[in-house]
């Protein structure tokens, strides 16, 4: 019954009447080891949906002693503060976090460390503080792996003459995951820029990474070039569906590229030929490696040199980080596009029942795959 409260009140953002409700947290849980999962907002929706859930199943299956909770910041920095200390004056042994606001996480940082409470990243960690460890997937691969299948269709001449006027969208301002993203990025994308390829007629930071804010800097950038863009160029499929819904107001066909953990509108807008590509992230590869290093943060133990085989400068520290491996799928991969999308189906991150719904549900694909 506690799991269902912990995760209605991540969802339904009631952390302030969550965080107080249990009397045996609240003085340190007895014999279980207490783990919190701290989710940034709902925008992914993954954090809530899947993460958070394969997680605490992969706890369970590990240790069946240890008790997860759930908590939810609402996009507020501060609010998640407030929960981290909740967490720590209920007995945490442990707080994995996504920032809800990198930029502004160093507090959190500086409480769990006071309280000798260890923080592990995850996927958009914290920075600038003191951290046991993170696990992500390596942000600079997946923008790598972005920019190169883009380069190809510029090359190839798919996106037209050079040089082809692309609208550069990144994620929220100074993010890890924005950052080291962009650097992969444009470690492909810059030479095609200085040779004349390539001409960037918008880039946009897109806050919090919201599908809102896509779309309004869409529309300001098709205002600006008078609709003379090419191709859009994304991080992440919340962005793309922000592009695609600016695109389809003005009945407009540009492609749409660089889609990345994948939600169910990324993979849909694949189906019908919006979005072009998208890389695969295995969701519950990283929250059972979360749970393995949560386990041996909790029990005081190093980091499992197995998986923790990395580091990353967070600004105060170099991280021991686990680098989990993505998958780009895209629309030329076999013979019709549900080729691409049934990678996703075989990692376990969508059903083809869930794909095919909203604007996948009439496609040829649905037809002949969800059954």
């Amino acid at each position: 019954m506690k799991r269902h409260i912990a995760i209605a009140c991540a969802g339904l953002l009631l952390v302030s009447a969550c965080g107080n409700g249990d009397s045996d947290a609240a003085a340190g849980g007895g014999d279980k080891k207490l783990v919190y999962f701290m989710a940034p907002n709902t925008t992914p929706t993954r954090y809530i949906q899947q993460d958070g859930p394969a997680f605490e199943k992969a706890i369970k299956a590990l240790d069946p002693s240890v008790e997860v909770k759930f908590v939810n910041a609402g996009g507020d920095s501060n609010q998640q503060l407030q929960q981290a200390n909740a967490a720590i004056a209920a007995g945490a042994k442990a707080l994995v976090v996504v920032a809800a606001d990198p930029n502004t996480s160093a507090g959190l940082l500086q409480a769990a460390e006071q309280a000798k409470v260890p923080v592990i990243g995850y996927e958009n960690p914290p920075v600038k503080g003191t951290m046991y460890a993170q696990v992500i997937f390596d942000p600079e691969k997946v923008g790598e792996q972005q920019a190169t299948y883009f380069a190809e269709q510029v090359s190839s001449g798919k996106l037209g003459a050079k040089p082809v006027k692309v609208s550069r969208q990144y994620g929220n301002k100074g993010d890890v995951y924005t950052t080291q993203m962009l650097a992969g990025q444009n470690k492909i994308i810059e030479p095609l820029i200085q040779s004349g390829d390539i001409q960037v007629v918008c880039e946009d930071y897109i806050k919090d990474w919201a599908p809102d804010n896509a779309t309004k800097a869409t529309e300001q950038c098709l205002t600006k070039t008078q609709n003379g863009v090419n191709a859009f160029f994304g991080f992440y499929d919340g962005i793309t569906a922000g592009i695609i819904a600016a695109l389809k107001g003005k009945n407009l066909k540009t492609p749409v590229y660089g889609g990345q953990n994948p939600e169910l509108t990324g993979l849909q807008y694949m189906l019908t030929g919006d979005q072009q590509d998208n890389v695969l992230k295995a969701f519950s590869v990283e929250a059972e490696a979360a749970a393995k290093i949560a386990l041996a943060a909790a029990g005081g133990q190093a980091p499992p040199a197995d998986l923790v085989k990395d580091t990353i400068d967070n600004g105060a520290m170099q991280v021991p980080t686990a680098k989990l491996e993505s998958t780009l799928i895209h629309l030329e991969d076999g013979k019709d596009p549900g080729d691409a999308v049934q990678k996703a189906v075989d990692l376990g991150i969508f059903t083809w029942a869930q794909i095919c719904e909203g604007p996948a549900a009439a496609t040829e694909t649905c037809k002949t795959r969800n059954k």
